[in-house]
């Protein structure tokens, strides 16, 4: 197996099937990773890396042969050597991030010391790397049927507990005199659900702390090697109607040079991008005061592409001569698979109701403020300090390990899941039933909860019911009120075994038989 770094060339590249390096520099030198090519056989598999992804798998038809550049530049020499491939496509492309840490730290071949990846072209993979990226890609095991896939658990032997990274953000928040009441777990449970679905929502009385704890956890998250913040806080505008407000456009004004268009770039695609090119750390986009206009015009390229993880950004880069940006290819990337969103809601006569099909792709998390918690003692909150760069690249290897949950599910998981069977039957006699996704979902949370230390089943199916099912739950009396009061029954009224549950579903009834109508944040 092969592992070739291709860069702006991956296109022109897979359009012809081929992979193509010159055979001197342009001083007259030789470099290991081009002659390469001269020791790749028929039949051989080569993984294509490009901008932060592999992006594709192909077979070598033949041996290498002798080629003029066909690549329609001048930044190298044109006598080359070029070995034809078939290419294919992945379905989904891997971030280097994807990849876990102990797979590519010290194992050599594409990858330095550290884990990133090397400099040069193409490089072997040797067999036992190869297994085991087989055994965590079933795409790359497609590649090469007769490669037998490792025992994951010994493939993904942690280096970091997830337990170290949920005590080191919540020691960040308690220096940062933030405080939210013990009993709602608010810390550690806005933590899982982010390493559970990339995308949360805040929503609750203005002033409770909702910014305030975005923010802390993107101080935590520290600064890139430029020293640029791993956080962006982008206030929503009343007349965002359409994606170029985050993602940007094309700017037809604007000439083309050498046949790239120009782009105009929002400070959150800067920042998108920044991510793309940053794939092992986290970062993390607020979007403040996200329902000032329709979450659903302005997010929609997102909500779709944060569940398909199909391309859908430019793959844009700065000119450094006059700062615009240009398309680098005409290939698009998918969503940074280490990107997280989390929107901050205030709710009034200003503002958007969110649609089910936005609550449901989030986790919702309702801030309030007891008599008991005004404290005439604390001080304006302070930043957080930044986290050891080793947490930071384990939160990207948990986020990103689509079955981690399985292979360290919650010690209960088999109460939980009969417990989210009844509360969906409950839950359907309004027509409000929760599909696979939610259910994916609150599994995956229920796991990363435990990890950080509470293993207790009703607390954590509290607040599964509080961030994932509740939230959708809106509609006239008539059809609400007796799954409600249904609901009420499960969590319990003296006494509740769900208490947060059993607070809001009373707190939901009084509005409904007032009002004739009720929603989670209304």
């Amino acid at each position: 197996m092969w592992w070739v770094n291709q860069g702006d060339t991956f296109g022109p590249e897979r359009a012809g099937e081929f992979i193509w390096a010159p055979l001197l520099s342009k001083s007259g030198r030789p470099q290991h990773h081009w002659e390469t090519l001269d020791r790749v056989a028929a039949g051989d598999v080569i993984l294509h890396y490009s901008n932060g992804y592999l992006r594709a798998t192909s077979v070598a038809e033949g041996p290498s042969e002798r080629a003029a550049n066909p690549l329609n530049t001048d930044a190298w020499a044109n006598e080359g050597r070029t070995v034809r491939t078939r290419y294919r496509d992945l379905n989904e492309p891997i971030a280097l991030a994807a990849i876990p840490e102990p797979l590519r730290a010290g194992r050599g071949g594409p990858f330095t010391r550290i884990g990133s990846v090397q400099q040069g072209y193409l490089f072997p993979v040797d067999e036992k790397l190869a297994a085991d990226l087989a055994g965590h890609f079933p795409e790359i095991r497609e590649a090469l049927p007769e490669v037998a896939a490792p025992d994951t658990a010994d493939l993904l032997a942690e280096t970091v507990q997830p337990r170290e990274i949920f005590s080191g953000f919540a020691a960040a928040v308690e220096t940062s005199r933030l405080t939210f009441p013990a009993a709602e777990a608010l810390v550690p449970s806005f933590l899982a659900g982010l390493l559970a679905k990339p995308f949360a929502i805040l929503t609750g009385l203005s002033g409770s702390g909702k910014t305030q704890l975005a923010m802390r956890l993107g101080e935590w998250w520290g600064r890139d090697d430029h020293g640029r913040p791993r956080h962006l806080v982008v206030p929503v505008r009343p007349d965002w109607t359409g994606p170029e407000a985050v993602f940007g456009y094309e700017d037809a004004l604007r000439s083309a040079s050498a046949g790239r268009s120009i782009w105009f770039v929002p400070e959150s695609l800067e920042f998108i991008l920044r991510a793309a090119d940053d794939s092992t750390r986290p970062y993390l986009l607020i979007l403040d005061e996200m329902n000032l206009a329709h979450v659903e015009r302005y997010f929609a390229d997102f909500l779709s592409g944060v569940e398909s993880r199909k391309p859908l950004l430019p793959d844009l880069v700065r000119d450094e001569a006059d700062g615009s940006w240009r398309a680098r290819s005409s290939e698009k990337l998918p969503l940074p698979r280490n990107l997280v969103v989390v929107g901050t809601v205030n709710v009034d006569e200003t503002t958007y109701m969110f649609s089910p099909k936005v609550l449901d792709r989030a986790s919702t998390f309702e801030f309030r403020v007891d008599a008991d918690a005004l404290d005439p003692s604390r001080g304006r909150p302070v930043s957080a300090a930044p986290a050891p760069d080793v947490l930071l690249r384990a939160f990207c290897d948990l986020a990103e390990d689509d079955d981690w949950h399985r292979v360290h599910p919650h010690p209960d998981q088999p109460a939980i899941v009969d417990a989210l069977r009844s509360l969906h039957g409950i839950l359907a006699a309004a027509d409000l039933e929760f599909g696979h996704r939610t259910f994916y979902e609150a599994i995956r949370f229920a796991a990363f909860y435990a990890a950080a230390g509470d293993t207790d089943v009703d607390r954590v199916l509290d607040l599964i019911v509080m961030q994932k099912l509740l939230p959708k739950v809106h509609g006239s009396r008539r059809i609400v009120e007796p799954m409600l009061t249904a609901l009420l029954d499960v969590a319990g009224q003296e006494s509740p075994r769900l208490p947060a549950t059993s607070r809001k579903v009373s707190r939901m009834l009084t509005a409904v038989r007032a009002n004739q109508f009720v929603s989670f944040t209304g």
